[in-house]
């Protein structure tokens, strides 16, 4: 089985899948990415072959509530355009790609070839989380738009894999029968070894325990205001305590920006609890090994989540043996088992996840059995080796139903007649 898998970047959610299959007997998979990435995929040197597309400079329209369209539109037609040259030499027989980027558009209507959409959230849900900062005109019209392009795309594709059941619900009834859930896979990293040894390593002095935070971007669909308002209350109990933040200082999957003026999120949280930067240890959004050695140095780490199909750092900690509180919120509760691999509570429940982190620090007992239930979750359920038998699972289906001509438009049409180069 040919299989490509495309996305915008690297890496991506498809990184270790395409690894993973390409160790089967009888899969041989390869990407399509931006050609931006070159440099660093000559350097990551991956055990699977790559291939770039590159998108014409055409102008946007400018207008905000149709960049997402035209944006994948535009990006589809760069990737059509690839995967027939890679399909004129060496053959697919299905593509895996990223719906929301529009990687997958095309594909199936041009091409012929059996296509998986992947969708990680199917709209603008993150906007709309927070009673706080509710959704503007603007954002529903962008949240209807990038709509359009996701159920567009799976009604162009033979199935659709999303991470949650949660994600799996957000899609309109009529096509829920082509979506099929399936969380990537995570690897269990070794033991830390000495975990003081490791805070001196990584900046954080004192004999105290280490509290975590840990996104892409700290923002209020993550409860970055929560996880403030907590720490203030565990400091007034454990003054020795540490609270350590890895991510930037930016929103990009939510809308306060447009209630906060100048401020980041970052600067509001703090402001609205008195705290300032001197009482938090901040460490920016880092590449994958060092962000693993962060989570090796908590004690705890608290996930208040208002919304999300999946959060990779939640299932990155649970791998690396930290206790996990988080809310009990979109997809978590499938992932958690409330006191026995994690904590769960109301998101904005700040007392909640302080009190909850006051009790592990003082039951070291308690802490130690969350952490080897955590590993032993991930190992069970969200290994890699498990996630990829999935994927290929979800992948021959594709192709049985693209065979039988199941919701295929383009069964016996007519081929393609390519522009000349």
């Amino acid at each position: 089985m040919n299989v490509v898998f495309v996305h915008p970047s690297h890496p991506n959610q498809f990184t270790g899948i395409a690894n993973a299959l390409s160790r089967k007997r009888g899969w041989e998979c390869a990407f399509l990415v931006d050609r931006a990435f070159t440099g660093q995929i000559r350097r990551d040197n991956p055990p699977v072959a790559y291939y770039g597309y590159g998108e014409e400079a055409s102008p946007l329209s400018g207008t905000y509530y149709t960049r997402c369209i035209e944006e994948g539109a535009r990006r589809g037609k760069a990737i059509v355009e690839a995967l027939a040259h890679i399909h004129a030499s060496t053959g697919i027989d299905a593509v895996v790609g990223h719906a929301s980027f529009g990687a997958t558009l095309f594909v199936r209507e041009i091409l012929n070839i059996p296509v998986v959409s992947y969708v990680e959230l199917p709209g603008y849900h993150p906007a709309f989380c927070r009673d706080e900062f509710p959704g503007r005109y603007p954002q529903s019209l962008m949240d209807v738009a990038l709509r359009s392009l996701i159920h567009s795309s799976v009604i162009h594709s033979d199935l659709c894999v999303v991470p949650s059941a949660y994600a799996r619900d957000l899609f309109p009834p009529e096509l829920r029968s082509k979506v099929r859930v399936r969380m990537e896979g995570f690897a269990l990293p070794p033991p830390a070894g000495d975990r003081e040894a490791l805070r001196r390593e990584l900046g954080i002095t004192g004999d105290g325990p280490v509290i975590g935070f840990a996104g892409r971007t700290l923002e209020a669909v993550r409860g970055f205001d929560v996880f403030v308002r907590a720490a203030g209350r565990i400091r007034a109990v454990r003054p020795d305590a540490h609270f350590l933040v890895v991510g930037d200082e930016a929103s990009i999957y939510g809308n306060e920006a447009s209630y906060l003026g100048d401020s980041s999120f970052k600067r509001h949280a703090l402001r609205q609890e008195g705290m300032a930067d001197e009482e938090f240890i901040f460490r920016p959004f880092v590449p994958y090994d060092q962000f693993v050695r962060y989570l090796q140095a908590m004690d705890v780490i608290l996930f208040p989540l208002f919304e999300g199909a999946a959060n990779w750092g939640l299932f990155e900690a649970m791998a690396a043996g930290v206790p996990v509180i988080a809310s009990r919120r979109c997809f978590i509760p499938e992932v958690i088992e409330d006191g026995c691999d994690g904590i769960l509570l109301d998101a904005a429940d700040a007392d909640g996840f302080a009190a909850a982190s006051l009790a592990l620090l003082e039951d070291s007992t308690r802490a130690e059995a969350m952490r080897r239930a955590g590993r032993q979750k991930i190992a069970r359920s969200f290994s890699m080796e498990r996630a990829a038998s999935g994927y290929a699972a979800i992948i021959r289906e594709a192709v049985r139903r693209h065979g039988s001509g199941a919701r295929n438009p383009c069964r016996g049409r007519q081929r393609v007649i390519w522009p000349a180069a």
